[in-house]
C-alpha cells in the first residue's frame, strides 16, 4: 500500500512540518488525492472518502480564521488520510484542529512546494505504480504455489525482466521507522542494482530487475554461462552492493538456476527475516545452516503432517496426565540428548527425565528403541520449531 510517508517524500513536497503529533501518522494508507478548495457548507464534505489525501491552501478561508477551523475540524470527521496545507495565505491552525488532529489520528502538515495539481499528479501516478507492483506480487505468488520450471522461466522473464542460465535473488526490508518511504528503498535498490554500473562492470550480469512484493523489495539478477570465476566475481559484487543499502535490511540466495527462481525467492525472504531478527545489514541463505532445513521443512505438508502427529501425542498425553513431556522432548532437542544439561535447564533429577524418555518412548510407539533413537526422532518432530537466530 502506499503510506502517507511516500507521499511526503515526492519531489513535488520541498518543505514539510507536521503540526501536530500523532502516533502511526506516517503509516497511514493513502487510497486517493483530493484538493479542498470550499468549506463545508454543503454536505459536510460527504463527497470526501476516508483514505484520501486532501490538498489545500484554505485560500477560501482567506482571513477567516474560524471558518478555517471549521473546515479542517469536518475534513478531519471523514478520516481521510492526511491533510496537506501549502503556506500560500499563512493559514491559521487553532489549538482545536492541533487537539483533534492528536486525538483523531488525522495527521495535518504544512508544506512549500508544487501547485497542488503538480502534488496531486504525481501522488495519484504513485498510487498506481503501487497497484502495479502489487499486480507483480500476486503473481509471484502463484508463481511459487507449485513448481513448473518452464512457467518459473516464463513468468520471472515478464515480471522483472530476467534471463539468462542462473539467478540469484535479494530481498531487503525495511529498517527505519514509520517515517521511512517505501517507494524511495525501492527506487534507492533500483538504481543501485538495476542502473546498468553492475552490468557494465561485469559482463557475466546478463540482467537485472526489481520489484515489490508485499513489504519487500525483491532484486533479481541473472547471470550469464560465463566461466565459474567470471560469475564468481559477479555475485561477490552484487553481495557487497546489497549490504551498502543503508535503511534495508537485506538477504541474498544461493544462485541457482532460472527455473528454480521460487526457491531463489524463498531463500532470499528467509534470510531477511533472520537479518532482521539479528539486527545485521545482510544475511546469505548459505549462513543459515541447520535453520535453513527448519524453513524447509515449514514448507513442506508432509513433512508438518508428520511433525504433527508425533507432537500432538505428546500433547495429548500431557493434557491428560498433567505431565510435561513436550517440554522435556523440546530440551532434550535444544540440549542435543545430553540427560544432565536438560535436568538442569528443567530443575529436575536426570532420572526423572529418563522416566520421561521411558514415557515418550512408549507414547510414541518406539518403546524397544534405545535413547538415541528417541532423540533422533525428536530432532526430526521439533525440527520445523528450531529458531533462527
Amino acid at each position: 500500500m502506499v503510506t502517507v510517508a511516500d507521499i511526503i517524500a515526492l519531489p513535488a513536497f520541498t518543505r514539510v512540518e507536521p503540526i501536530a503529533p500523532c502516533e502511526g501518522a506516517e503509516r497511514r494508507e493513502v487510497r486517493n488525492v483530493g484538493i479542498l478548495d470550499c468549506p463545508p457548507d454543503y454536505n459536510e464534505y460527504s463527497v470526501y472518502k476516508p483514505g484520501e489525501l486532501i490538498l489545500t491552501n484554505l485560500g477560501f478561508a482567506y482571513g477567516n480564521p474560524d471558518l478555517a477551523e471549521k473546515s479542517l475540524l469536518a475534513m478531519m470527521r471523514r478520516d481521510v488520510a492526511a491533510i496537506a496545507i501549502k503556506t500560500v495565505y499563512e493559514p491559521p491552525i487553532s489549538d482545536a484542529v492541533r487537539a483533534a488532529s492528536e486525538a483523531c489520528g488525522v495527521p495535518l502538515y504544512l508544506y512549500d512546494g508544487a501547485y497542488h495539481e503538480t502534488v496531486a499528479y504525481q501522488s495519484l501516478a504513485l498510487i498506481q505504480r503501487d497497484r502495479d507492483e502489487l499486480d507483480k506480487g500476486r503473481a509471484l505468488d502463484e508463481l511459487m504455489v507449485a513448481h513448473d520450471g518452464d512457467r518459473v522461466r516464463m513468468r520471472l522473464s515478464s515480471l522483472v525482466g530476467v534471463t539468462g542460465s542462473k539467478l540469484q535473488c535479494f530481498a531487503f526490508a525495511l529498517r527505519a521507522g514509520d517515517t521511512c518511504s517505501f517507494y524511495a528503498m525501492l527506487d534507492s535498490v533500483s538504481l543501485a542494482m538495476a542502473g546498468g554500473g553492475l552490468r557494465k562492470e561485469f559482463p557475466a550480469i546478463e540482467s537485472v530487475g526489481v520489484c515489490r512484493y508485499r513489504e519487500h523489495i525483491l532484486a533479481f539478477v541473472s547471470y550469464s554461462s560465463a566461466n565459474e570465476e567470471e560469475r564468481s566475481a559477479a555475485e561477490e559484487r552484487c553481495l557487497a552492493v546489497a549490504a551498502q543499502e543503508a535503511g534495508l535490511y537485506g538477504g541474498a540466495s544461493e544462485t541457482m538456476h532460472l527455473s528454480d527462481g521460487d526457491l531463489a525467492i524463498r531463500q532470499a525472504l528467509a534470510a531477511v527475516a533472520s537479518a532482521q531478527r539479528q539486527g545485521r545489514r545482510l544475511v546469505r541463505w548459505a549462513d543459515l545452516h541447520l535453520a535453513s532445513f527448519a524453513i524447509a521443512a515449514r514448507h513442506d505438508r508432509l513433512f508438518m503432517s508428520a511433525s504433527e502427529l508425533h507432537r500432538s501425542k505428546l500433547a495429548a498425553y500431557d493434557e491428560g496426565h498433567g505431565t510435561e513431556l513436550v517440554r522435556t522432548a523440546e530440551a532434550l532437542v535444544g540440549r542435543h540428548g545430553d540427560v544432565k544439561a536438560v535436568a538442569d535447564e528443567l530443575h529436575q533429577h536426570p532420572n526423572t527425565v529418563r522416566y520421561r524418555m521411558r514415557k515418550m518412548k512408549a507414547v510414541l510407539g518406539i518403546a524397544r528403541e534405545d535413547d538415541k533413537a528417541l532423540v533422533n526422532l525428536l530432532s526430526l518432530v521439533f525440527l520445523p520449531d528450531l529458531a533462527i537466530g
